[in-house]
């Protein structure tokens, strides 16, 4: 007895000596797993998500990528090398290009940066529409706490609009994947008002609409286990709420999904150290995306009649049926039965 007892004393003090290389180990792999896009083997500047500094600081040999030897010159820990992805592990997906190859005017409409004019997001569709949602009868379903394209001037140190809606849910309740997709990013977010974000892109395929579609999920409570160019399908598990990000009022955040979505008839976009850029891309009232129809744009959403902007919203319920059967995209959370 005493002897398995030594063994399991032995085992524990190996576990708390081992577990800070461990975890340096991992931070090392992790962030070559969410920042390296392309699947080379390698972060590049552009695909560097934190700030420029410290990428500058890592890079040795000034050739303009971080390897994995890089990484652990910094955080530590050995074992997983660096050089290309293993067989199977997924690439970039296609139509990824430079950012400075999109215009700057969408760069900035859709990033927001602080040197940027909020009219350039006007232009491009973030304004309120007068969309709600209508869920399926006998389904209690999170709603929106936070609406489309609000004033959130008072939460920031400038003019902003909020860019997405935000539906609040217990700390841990999962973010399913609202259509078929492709990860191009996931950020940690520690500068963020969003905090812990991953964005998908949707093919007019994944979807049947007419445009490619990108949508964005954030706050949550611990960084998803998903890399960029992994396929996801429609309800899948990406990650739990939770409530990162910077604060962006007096009061700590609730935990809740901040939910985006962007479109582009072009399938080509950015990956840039805030967010995903979309070519030639335009906001689009989350909601619009359950008419399953164009017109897309905001200005044609707001000029619909009353009677039409109560949006029919697809669900997946608790037990797994989706309501209605046969739909293509549907809320980011689960809805439970009456």
């Amino acid at each position: 007895m005493r002897t398995v007892l030594r063994a399991s004393a032995l085992a524990a003090l190996l576990g708390v000596l081992l577990a800070p290389a461990a975890k340096a180990q991992d931070k090392a792999a992790r962030i070559m797993r969410m920042m390296d896009a392309d699947g080379d083997g390698r972060v590049s500047a552009g695909e560097w998500q934190r700030k420029p500094k410290g990428f500058k600081r890592m890079d040795a040999d000034g050739d303009g990528f971080l390897t994995m030897e890089e990484l652990r010159a910094r955080f530590g820990g050995e074992g997983e090398g660096g050089g290309a992805p293993a067989a199977g592990m997924p690439g970039a997906p296609e139509g990824r290009v430079p950012p400075p190859s999109i215009a700057q005017d969408v760069r900035c409409a859709i990033l927001r940066g602080r040197n940027c004019d909020i009219d350039l997001a006007v232009a491009r569709g973030l304004f309120p529409t007068g969309l709600v949602p209508r869920f399926p009868e006998g389904l209690d379903c999170p709603g929106i706490d936070e609406g489309w394209a609000i004033d959130y001037s008072g939460k920031r140190e400038r003019i902003a609009y909020h860019g997405g809606i935000d539906m609040p849910a217990p700390f841990g309740e999962p973010m399913r994947a609202v259509a078929d997709g492709t990860v191009l990013q996931v950020l940690e977010g520690a500068d963020s008002y969003r905090g812990i974000e991953i964005t998908l892109r949707h093919a007019p395929e994944d979807t049947g609409l007419s445009v490619w579609t990108y949508t964005q999920y954030a706050h949550f409570n611990e960084v998803p286990k998903l890399i960029p160019g992994q396929r996801v399908k429609r309800g899948d598990d990406l990650g739990p709420t939770g409530n990162s990000g910077v604060p962006g009022g007096r009061y700590a955040r609730r935990p809740a999904i901040h939910f985006a979505v962007w479109y582009s008839a072009d399938p080509r976009y950015a990956v840039g150290r805030r967010g995903v850029i979309p070519f030639d891309g335009h906001w689009m009232d989350p909601l619009a995306l359950w008419r399953g129809k164009p017109p897309f744009d905001s200005a044609a959403m707001k000029a619909l009649p009353e009677d039409d902007k109560a949006v029919p919203i697809a669900v997946i319920a608790a037990d797994g049926e989706t309501v209605p059967a046969g739909a293509r995209i549907t809320w980011p959370y689960t809805c439970s039965r009456n």
